[in-house]
């Protein structure tokens, strides 16, 4: 050792090392060499794309595709309501209609001794959401209801509940011009809203009626609520959206007690207050090429063009029918990607769905969650530059090769019941293959 340090000494003049110094040297080595030993959790599985380690990609998994008329969509007590009526050059007509009950501002109402009314308003706060041409027309009329709309009971978008026959609009209808971002100056300036005057025989019935309003449950024993509907007036119309559990929705009376001026609200913003939307499409008038897929059952259409339509329009079927072919293979899934293109026109009248969803199906049929929605990666949310939609749907496909499920899933608007979008998207074998209904597939075999 004597002479080996010396030889050091003489060629790099270095001072030999204490024991001291020798262990942190090799201490730090250690440290680095696990530190670059290292790799991000997340990233695992997803970095195997790499041939040299037998992983593979494919983009030409067999897919069959095709759209169908939705089932039942529970619509009760929805934060946000459509309301009008639209007439779609490919999907055909859709009406909204509102059920909702309402409940007094305040307990104990008092009118006074002698009310004289001035009117009676149904107001119905804007939310900005629309679908169709906002610079088209459309009516409302408004009908009160003679059955109770029940707090127990889930309400779907081919309900109904009786009601009386006779209009309660103040004039033989109401025609809207929707105006969703207009502020409305009465004694103030508002928030954008409507404002549709009723019959004055609603409002001297409530005047004479104090009595039948002590509670919440008294009120809708007396008054059991309003059916909101919309018809066509002359052009193809548009959908707009409410919040009708603001402030500055429900029924407003207006009346003077010994000279004075005075204002009592009925509102729906309590939980007392049930609603619900009602849906009504005639797909039968749509485009023929949509027609003879989604209504006549035409599915080998779905290799052109597919279809989706909140409102419990419509919906698209895609089956795997390979996938479980996959079972016995040494192979490992490490990204399932789902790419939807958007080919749809007009995007200002009928802008596309903000989020798409997906759902799965077990052994017997029943519609089921897919595992990885509710995780970071999942996707569906619509990529307005690429015109695309993308899911990552790896567990699922996963789950469709080892476990007893159905290959397929179906696709709809995210949170259909609230929203007016649809949206056309290219079929499996579209004339543009490069922007076809596809699954990409990562895979590892080993």
């Amino acid at each position: 050792m004597k002479n080996f340090w010396s030889f050091r000494r003489a060629n790099f003049n270095l001072r030999p090392l204490n024991h001291i110094a020798l262990f942190l040297l090799l201490s730090m080595t250690l440290l680095l060499i696990a530190q670059s030993c290292k790799k991000e959790p997340s990233s695992i599985g997803l970095n195997l794309i790499n041939r040299d380690l037998g992983a593979a990609f494919t983009d030409t998994t067999t897919l069959i595709s095709y759209s169908v008329l939705e089932d039942s969509l529970n619509t009760t007590n929805l934060v946000f309501n459509f309301l009008g009526y639209v007439k779609d050059p490919v999907f055909g007509t859709s009406h909204a209609g509102i059920y909702t009950q309402f409940v007094p501002a305040a307990n104990s109402v008092n009118f006074g001794d002698a009310p004289e009314l001035d009117s009676i308003v149904l107001t119905l706060r804007y939310t900005g959401g629309f679908a169709g041409d906002t610079l088209d027309s459309f009516i409302i009329k408004v009908y009160e209801l003679t059955e109770s709309i029940l707090s127990s009971k889930a309400y779907y978008q081919n309900d109904s509940i009786t009601h009386n026959g006779n209009n309660i609009t103040f004039l033989s209808y109401f025609r809207l011009y929707p105006t969703p971002t207009t502020r409305v100056r009465l004694d103030t300036i508002l928030e954008p809203h409507i404002r549709i005057r009723l019959d004055n025989d609603l409002g001297e019935r409530f005047l004479r009626n104090a009595s039948r309003m002590e509670t919440a449950e008294d009120f809708k024993n007396f008054f059991k609520g309003l059916y909101i509907c919309a018809e066509p007036f002359q052009n193809n119309g548009s959908l707009v959206n409410f919040t009708l559990t603001s402030t500055l929705s429900g029924i407003q009376l207006y009346y003077k007690n010994g000279g004075e001026s005075r204002r009592f609200s009925f509102t729906i913003k309590n939980e007392d207050a049930v609603r619900f939307n009602t849906y009504r499409h005639n797909h039968g008038i749509g485009k023929d090429e949509f027609v003879d897929q989604v209504v006549r059952k035409d599915t080998l259409l779905g290799e052109k063009k597919l279809y989706v339509q909140a409102m419990g329009g419509v919906k698209t079927k895609i089956t795997f029918p390979y996938l479980k072919t996959l079972k016995d293979k040494r192979m490992v899934i490490n990204k399932a990607e789902l790419i939807i293109t958007n080919i749809g026109e007009d995007l200002h009248s009928y802008p596309p769905p903000v989020r798409l969803g997906v759902y799965g199906v077990n052994a017997v049929g029943t519609n089921i969650f897919v595992r990885d929605d509710g995780t970071t990666y999942f996707g569906g949310s619509y990529d307005a530059q690429k015109k695309e939609y993308r899911f990552r749907i790896t567990r699922h496909v996963q789950d469709i090769i080892l476990r007893d499920l159905q290959p397929s899933i179906y696709l709809v608007v995210a949170g259909a019941a609230a929203n007016a979008n649809r949206l056309i998207f290219n079929g499996t074998h579209p004339t543009d293959e490069t922007s076809r209904l596809k699954l990409e597939i990562y895979y590892t075999e080993y």
